[in-house]
C-alpha cells in the first residue's frame, strides 16, 4: 500500500476514534464503571491488565472516582498488598446509565452500516487488534 493511502487511513481511523470518544457521556471512566459492574470488586492491577491503561493513569482515574462516591478502595483481604476497587450504590446506577449509554451511541454511530459492512468492518479491526495487541507505547520506545 503507498504511503499516501496509510496515511489517509491513519487520519481517517483517528477521526473516527475521537469523535467516538467525545461523544461518550462518561469519557475514561465509563469503561472502569461497566467493568465494576459485570464483574464485580476488582483489584486496582486487575483494572490496569483489563485496560491497558499505565498505573499512575488508572490510579488517578480511580481517585477522581472515589472523590465523586461512584467507588470504594481498599485493602483486600487475601492480598494486604493488593487494592480492592468496588463500586458504591451510586456507582452501580452510574455504571447502568454508562453501560446505556454506551449501547444507545454503539447503535446510532454504527446504524450508518448495512449488516454486511458491519461484518466486514469487525473482521478488519480484529485483525487490527490482534496484529497490533504487541505494539510497544510510545514511552517504552523513549526508553534508553
Amino acid at each position: 500500500m503507498e504511503s499516501a493511502d496509510t496515511l489517509t487511513l491513519f487520519r481517517l481511523f483517528h477521526r473516527c476514534s475521537h469523535r467516538m470518544r467525545m461523544a461518550q457521556k462518561y469519557r475514561g471512566q465509563g469503561r472502569l464503571l461497566i467493568l465494576l459492574l459485570e464483574r464485580g470488586s476488582l483489584t486496582q492491577r486487575e483494572l490496569t491488565e483489563i485496560t491497558d491503561r499505565r498505573s499512575a493513569t488508572l490510579s488517578e482515574q480511580l481517585e477522581n472516582m472515589e472523590k465523586a462516591g461512584l467507588i470504594t478502595r481498599g485493602k483486600c483481604e487475601e492480598d494486604r498488598r493488593s487494592v480492592s476497587v468496588t463500586l458504591t450504590p451510586l456507582g452501580e446506577e452510574t455504571a447502568r446509565d454508562a453501560k446505556e449509554q454506551r449501547a444507545e451511541l454503539a447503535g446510532r454511530l454504527f446504524a450508518v452500516l448495512s449488516d454486511e459492512e458491519a461484518g466486514q468492518l469487525l473482521a478488519l479491526l480484529q485483525k487490527l487488534a490482534d496484529a497490533w495487541a504487541d505494539l510497544p507505547r510510545a514511552e517504552e520506545e523513549a526508553r534508553p
